[in-house]
């Protein structure tokens, strides 16, 4: 975010936001517009082929296919999300933005509590911690700051890129530990 905040080529909000909402407000486009905003969504296909790579190779243990199996689903319904920006209120009507992230909020509090003790066990809970405040402080500075300003998006879409890069290490880690822990098991026999 410093390097965003501090680099004299574009306006920093435009870099954060995402490309379709800066173009629509400037009524032109480029490049530029929402470069680190899709870097979350290149970390969420990165993450989500991992547990699919993860997930073909039939892990043996059951809580972990299943594990892979939700984080993949919720990997790609927050990658589409993003990229189509579904969760724009203008997307479907008043509200349904505060629906949407109301759903990821329970779907995200669902999977940490079905998969805890693996969680807590095999994985990284600190990632997921991470990912829930930066999340979650996204979506309080969208409802409580309007109109936005220059320093509440820089926050909203940081605090979002820090939540979904979490998420997306959590989900890729995930992956690779079960192909490391099935691989070693299989060379112990």
């Amino acid at each position: 975010m410093a390097v965003v905040v501090t680099q004299p080529w574009t306006v920093p909000t435009d870099l954060v936001r995402d490309a379709q909402v800066v173009a629509a407000a400037r009524g032109n486009a480029s490049p530029a517009y929402g470069l680190v905003s899709n870097l979350g969504i290149v970390a969420m296909l990165l993450a989500a082929g991992a547990a699919c790579m993860a997930l073909l190779l039939r892990p043996r243990c059951r809580d972990v296919r299943r594990l892979l199996a939700w984080s993949l689903t919720l990997t790609l319904i927050v990658a589409l999300d993003d990229l189509l920006l579904l969760h724009e209120t203008a997307a479907f009507g008043p509200g349904s933005g505060f629906v949407l992230a109301a759903a990821y909020a329970i779907a995200f509090l669902a999977f940490a509590l079905r998969f805890r003790d693996l969680i807590v066990e095999r994985l990284d809970p600190a990632l997921l911690v991470v990912m829930f405040v930066g999340l979650g402080t996204s979506a309080i500075v969208d409802v409580l700051v309007e109109p936005a300003t220059r320093a509440s998006v820089l926050v909203e879409d940081g605090a979002k890129l820090l939540g979904l890069l979490a998420w997306s290490a959590f989900v890729a880690r995930a992956a690779i530990l079960t192909l490391r822990t099935d691989r070693s098991t299989a060379d112990d026999r």
